[in-house]
Parts: structure tokens; C-alpha cells; sequence
């Protein structure tokens, strides 16, 4: 006699949680000195003051002896200066002007790519002024090698369409131009409020009048090294005596 089927009952159907795409998180624009730090440039009593904590911020420690060093935190100081007087931008657009500020800077007072540009430096005999000094002392006069010449730094062409083309990425505007290696990258942070119309004519009219009439004085400055003094001096020292042996110390007195 055949068995009756037994009833067989399906398993139910596993239930497949599905997760939440990971959501990207949106980079960042690199900035020249952070908020904090603007802050603090801002929150200064005095100019002296000011620029001291801008020397702090972007890392400066020989403003008063350095030229190069001291005219690049001077730009810096006067971009703020305009920011906040001038345009009054808020801080997110503050910092974003200043890095971008700082990179056309960096792009105009450096030479081309591929341009060899002599860097050794030879001692050469002091002057008369020295030669008063003590024998001991020995003075070096490092004369630098010859200048870059001036077709070896971007032209101020070059350097409009630098800026030009960085603008137009900060304020939102995306150009179909060419290829060429010195336009920002597509994929770089933009500005998380970019510059309105008003506030790119001001910038725009800023650079003309300030950066871009004094370039060539800039790349100047870049280009030329200044002769550098090295002063050998003897530094006297003296041998600490050698302690006195335990064996004769005195046993101190309650």
C-alpha cells in the first residue's frame, strides 16, 4: 500500500537587507593657512601685530632679513587687507582668494618648466670694511651665479591667463578651452560658495592695479640672488672639572 505524500513546506524567503550606498564625502578646497589661523590674523589689535601672526600662519621665521620672504608675506597681508576692507568677503571666500592668490604668485615668480637656472655660489675675497676683523674670524662673501634671464619666468600674458583661468574655476565657470598643463584641474575643490560677478570685477580690478602692475619687479626679485655673508666665528668653550671621587666625601651633619 502506497504512503501518502507528505507535505513539504517551502522555506520562507531570506530578506536581503540593503545597505545604504556609502555616500562620497565632498573634498575640501586646500587653503594657504586655515580658519583658526585667519581668525587670529583678524582678531589682532595692531598692524605689527597682524603681521606677525601672518608670519606665524604661513611658517615665516627671517621677514626682516629675508626680501623674498618679506615681499611674499606682504602680498599675502595686503590680499587679506583688501578681503576684508575692500571686498568684505566672508572667511571661506577669504581663505580661497588668498590660496589662489598664493599660487598665481608661485607660478609668476618661478622660472618654466624646463629651464635651467644656476644655483652655485662661490666665496669671493671680503671687502676692506673687513678687513679690521680678528685673524681668527673668517669671513666668506658668496657671490651667486648669474642671474636667470627674463624669458626663462612666464610672460605677463601667461601670467593673466593663469589667473584668468583660476578665477573662472572659483567663481563657478566651466570653459571648454584648451589643454594646456597650467590650467587648474577640473577635479580640484572648488569653492563651496563661488565669487559672484561683483565680487570677481573687484578682484579682477585689485590684481590689474597691484600684482600684475608690479610683476616684473616681483620676478625680479625672484630671479636675482642677492650675495649672502658667511661668518665663521670660534666659540670658546670650557671642560667642566671632573667631580671629586666618593671615597673622600664627608658625611653631612643632621
Amino acid at each position: 500500500m502506497a504512503k501518502a505524500a507528505e507535505a513539504v513546506t517551502p522555506p520562507p524567503p531570506a530578506v536581503v537587507e540593503e545597505q545604504p550606498s556609502p555616500v562620497e564625502a565632498v573634498p575640501k578646497p586646500r587653503t594657504l593657512i586655515s580658519l583658526e589661523q585667519l581668525e587670529q590674523v583678524n582678531a589682532a589689535g595692531s598692524v605689527a601685530e597682524r603681521v606677525e601672526r601672518l608670519q606665524h600662519a604661513l611658517g615665516v621665521q627671517h621677514y626682516p632679513v629675508n626680501p623674498r620672504t618679506s615681499v611674499w608675506v606682504d602680498f599675502c597681508f595686503g590680499v587679506l587687507n583688501f578681503a576684508r576692507d575692500d571686498a568684505h568677503l566672508p572667511p571661506d571666500k577669504t581663505l580661497g582668494l588668498l590660496t589662489l592668490a598664493h599660487e598665481v604668485y608661485e607660478f609668476a615668480t618661478h622660472p618654466l618648466a624646463g629651464t635651467v637656472v644656476g644655483k652655485v655660489a662661490k666665496p669671493a675675497p671680503s671687502s676692506l670694511s673687513e678687513s679690521n676683523e680678528r685673524a681668527e674670524t673668517k669671513v666668506d662673501l658668496l657671490v651667486p651665479a648669474s642671474p636667470a634671464p627674463a624669458d626663462a619666468y612666464p610672460t605677463v600674458e601667461a601670467v593673466y591667463d593663469q589667473f584668468r583661468e583660476k578665477i573662472r574655476h572659483a567663481s563657478g565657470v566651466v570653459t571648454d578651452g584648451g589643454s594646456s598643463q597650467d590650467q587648474p584641474d577640473p577635479k580640484a575643490p572648488s569653492l563651496p560658495s563661488p565669487f559672484s560677478p561683483t565680487q570677481v570685477a573687484r578682484i579682477v580690478s585689485f590684481f590689474t592695479s597691484t600684482f600684475f602692475r608690479h610683476l616684473r619687479a616681483y620676478q625680479y626679485l625672484s630671479r636675482v640672488p642677492r650675495p649672502s655673508v658667511v661668518r665663521e666665528l670660534p666659540l670658546p668653550t670650557e671642560t667642566p672639572l671632573p667631580p671629586a671621587a666618593l671615597i673622600d666625601a664627608a658625611p653631612q651633619a643632621e
